[in-house]
């Protein structure tokens, strides 16, 4: 951790990178319009479960006890899944952080494994004690990363993202050689094979900020030395690495 506000990590190619932490403000208003849309489906559940009450109906009669379960199953569906299946099928972002343009990635910058989303999930029901994210509100507030314990217990954080990019890690580059890790420059010293290799290998894994601001770091070492043409640092790297960087 650097300064308030941002968390730094060192990459195994021994570059910083540095990531913007959500603070527990923007987490709270992502929070609230969540909530908003939640709600709003246990509502639409509700008023479908009333409709479809016979005239008359009454709890006490088989119906009315299916229709008040069907509303009671929903809510605690909506209620704990919520922010598992949005945060699954969206890349650790539900509909309320998209709109502030929050992610939860894991704490080494690669994005958050499914097993951490439903972890951190699953320890909401804590968090959210006695029923307006009290205990949630204040690990947060006290943490030096803005971690609720949810967090805390999947290794996740939430970032502020520059500009989103909702595409497949394997889809944002139109590159062949995306995850290629064949260095055939004879010129580069071992140090800077095994930092030119561990990008390539790695790269589909980073968020696309820290990506692009990893590939720019190992660039200015590495162009300051061997020279050549530099298009877009990814390409750099991939030229590099085949000895073609002078290529026009």
């Amino acid at each position: 951790m650097s300064i308030v506000g941002e968390y730094t990590l060192e990459t195994p190619e021994s570059i910083e990178v540095t990531f913007d932490l959500a603070g527990p403000g923007s987490r709270f208003c992502a929070l609230l319009l969540d909530t908003l849309l939640l709600w709003i489906v246990v509502f639409l559940v509700a008023v479908f479960a009333v409709v479809f009450l016979p005239a008359g109906g009454d709890v006490d009669d088989g119906w009315g006890a299916w229709s008040v379960a069907v509303v009671i199953v929903a809510a605690m569906t909506a209620l704990f899944g919520y922010y598992t299946f949005f945060e699954l099928i969206l890349n650790g972002q539900t509909p309320g952080k998209r709109a502030l343009r929050l992610r939860v990635i894991r704490d080494d910058g690669t994005p958050a494994l499914p097993l951490d989303i439903v972890v951190r999930n699953l320890v909401r029901i804590v968090d959210a004690l006695p029923g307006v994210y009290v205990v949630g509100g204040l690990a947060a507030m006290f943490s030096a990363q803005h971690r609720r314990l949810g967090d805390m217990a999947a290794g996740t954080i939430v970032v502020k993202e520059g500009e989103i990019d909702y595409r497949a890690a394997a889809d944002r580059r139109d590159s062949p050689q995306l995850a290629s890790a064949t260095i055939a420059n004879a010129a580069l010293s071992a140090e800077e094979r095994r930092l030119v290799r561990g990008f390539l290998q790695r790269r589909v894994e980073l968020l696309p900020d820290a990506r692009q601001r990893l590939a720019e770091n190992l660039v200015a070492r590495l162009h300051a030395v061997h020279g050549g043409d530099m298009p877009d640092a990814e390409i750099y790297l991939e030229r590099l690495a085949e000895g073609r960087h002078h290529d026009a």
